[in-house]
């Protein structure tokens, strides 16, 4: 079988292949290029990301891997993101899927990748170490379960590229290191080239006499999300309940569970509609490397894992959801970085 990684040539092959396996699923399913902007880009960098299977000159499958840092609750956790896997429909049942996935993991764990997060069917990916845990809640809110919040804060809202830019400046952006649920870092210009996704705004909350806002978040009203909420709780809310109410719609956050995001997870749970668990689908793939960068969340005297145990044993004993998990490690990756 020819596994290969896709260079910037490729590019254009690639998004036809992608669109044409996932048009039998779903007639109307939107291109790759629209849908993912800022990862099917004609360069080299961007195609490395790809493991391809090429037979007789085509291409026939695909298994794409996204390595990122992702800060939560004060750890910086290097972790990748597994998307786009498809087979042409008279490769189906060859393996190449299985190669790909093997190909892409070994790449991914040469590189320093400690934790591997997709999102797919359990049985189909349990064989390769991929267990559900994290256990993090989403908290649903709208005009109505915030109505009798206090409006003290001017809020704003910034839609297409020119105006989510001028919103966002160094100084606001900053503010998502510290404040966020989860995020993952990465250059300004990066972050706002990926909210071309489902044409993501940007709403700040600016108290009153003051010249900059105290907070900020990323709205979507496709993926009905209130997304990388960050700066003071207070404006958060405020944000929530403006835009709830423009957009008339409800709108989530995700908030895994650690005591540096317990105001944040305090304040939602008063004021939100309902509230409910989540759950991700994740594979452990260098033990060490994970614990040494959730350090900061590691009470002292906490048993650790044992170094014998398998991926899925791994991410039960680390990430729960199980109540009775040894260390229930805080995870929670935004939406506008799913793949």
């Amino acid at each position: 079988m020819n596994i290969e990684f896709a260079k910037a040539g490729d590019c254009a092959e690639l998004l036809d292949f992608l669109h044409s396996v996932f048009l039998r699923d779903k007639p109307d399913h939107i291109r790759f290029e629209k849908l993912f902007p800022d990862i099917f880009l004609p360069t080299d960098e961007a195609m490395r990301d790809h493991a391809v299977v090429r037979e007789s000159g085509r291409i026939v499958s695909c298994v794409g891997a996204y390595p990122m840092t992702l800060r939560v609750a004060g750890c910086d956790v290097p972790i990748a993101g597994i998307g786009q896997v498809s087979t042409a429909k008279d490769w189906l049942g060859k393996g190449c899927m299985s190669a790909l996935l093997k190909a892409q993991l070994e790449r991914l764990r040469a590189e320093g990748v400690a934790l591997v997060w997709l999102g797919g069917r359990h049985d189909r990916y349990a064989h390769f170490g991929f267990e559900t845990g994290s256990l993090a809640f989403h908290y649903g809110l709208d005009d109505r379960s915030l109505r009798t919040l206090g409006r003290t804060r001017a809020v704003a809202r910034h839609q297409g590229p020119d105006a989510r830019a001028a919103a966002l400046t160094p100084a606001l952006y900053a503010l998502r290191e510290t404040t966020s649920p989860a995020t993952v870092l990465e250059p300004r210009e990066r972050f706002l080239a990926r909210l071309a996704r489902a044409d993501c705004e940007i709403w700040t909350a600016t108290p009153a006499g003051a010249a900059v806002p105290d907070a900020w978040a990323v709205v979507s009203k496709e993926w009905r999300a209130l997304d990388l909420a960050a700066g003071s709780v207070e404006g958060v809310l405020e944000i929530a309940a403006e835009a709830s109410k423009t957009l008339g719609t409800f709108l989530t956050v995700v908030v895994p569970p650690a005591p540096s995001l317990r105001p944040l997870a305090e304040a939602l749970r008063a004021r939100c509609a309902w509230m409910g668990p989540r759950s991700e689908s994740l594979c452990v793939l260098d033990r060490d490397k994970l614990l040494e960068a959730y350090a900061p969340c590691i009470r002292p005297g906490t048993r650790l894992p044992s170094k014998d145990l398998d991926s899925a044993a791994l991410v039960r004993a680390c990430f729960g959801p199980e109540p009775d998990a040894p260390l229930a490690l805080p995870f929670a990756l935004p939406s506008v970085y799913h793949v």
